[in-house]
């Protein structure tokens, strides 16, 4: 987050120079650019005395300190140990009480630009082993909404919106359940003589009878789980339909091929 602000509003110090750049000390710990802060000191000492500096790696240790060795340089040259100075503001031209440290540093703007990034999408290709959207702007890939994204929503509660962007609009897949035995079932039609069309109406009219009227939760018809006993001479336990997210299957099959089986409750 940054922003452009006037050259007559900008602070100054005493003796009138104005910072090409401002940064906020909190990026620094999470960052870790100390080397930054250590170049800003070696710039400014070196362009006082006229002198290059010794970036050298490991050219310092613990008696012949990098912060000593720049800070007496500045010190010599009549400025504070750790570089700081005091500013003041370009708009009331008070001084600002706070240790700001000015130095020289090699400072390159990156080139991001908004229409470089601009991405929409609808619908469009998806990955044949996750069935979840391809990453990437030149394949018209989906926008990622990442674990940080997700926290944002979580702490708004907004449990809606996280179910329509995590599954609605990613990988959402109907499944069916035993709901005797609790396993993921992959379904295949029946193999057996071929039924007339008298019989086939009536079959689907017997199915739709048992499943109280279809829909999610209710939607297995005339699936049955073959690995259950026979339930009342029909063979196999009753079936639902349940939506989840693909990568759930995706997860069961990787975790049953290391002998790990899950098994689902269904209410």
């Amino acid at each position: 987050m940054s922003i452009l602000w006037p050259a007559e509003d900008m602070p100054f110090t005493e003796s009138g120079l104005s910072p090409d750049v401002i940064i906020n000390p909190h990026a620094f710990p999470s960052r870790m650019t100390i080397g930054m802060l250590i170049e800003s000191m070696a710039g400014k000492s070196g362009a006082m005395h006229g002198t290059y500096q010794d970036a050298t790696p490991f050219a310092f240790h613990e008696e012949d300190r990098v912060i000593d060795h720049f800070g007496e340089q500045l010190r010599s040259a009549g400025y504070a140990y750790h570089g700081s100075e005091p500013l003041y503001s370009g708009v009331t031209g008070t001084v600002m009480h706070a240790d700001i440290f000015i130095g020289l540093v090699y400072y390159q703007r990156l080139r991001h630009m908004v229409s470089d990034k601009s991405q929409v999408r609808a619908t469009g290709p998806v990955n044949q082993l996750t069935r979840q959207p391809i990453k990437g702007r030149k394949n018209k890939g989906g926008v990622r909404l990442g674990e940080m994204e997700r926290d944002a929503l979580l702490s708004h509660g907004a449990a809606f919106l996280l179910h329509d962007r995590l599954m609605n609009c990613s990988d959402r897949h109907i499944a069916h359940v035993c709901s005797t035995c609790g396993s993921l079932l992959s379904t295949s039609a029946r193999r057996g003589a071929v039924a007339t069309a008298g019989q086939s109406a009536a079959a689907a009219a017997a199915g739709a009878r048992e499943a109280g009227g279809g829909g999610e939760g209710n939607g297995g018809g005339g699936i049955r789980c073959i690995t259950c006993p026979a339930s009342g001479g029909k063979g196999g336990g009753k079936v639902v339909a349940v939506a989840m997210p693909y990568v759930f299957r995706y997860l069961a099959n990787e975790l049953a091929g290391m002998g790990i089986k899950l098994t689902l409750k269904t209410s």
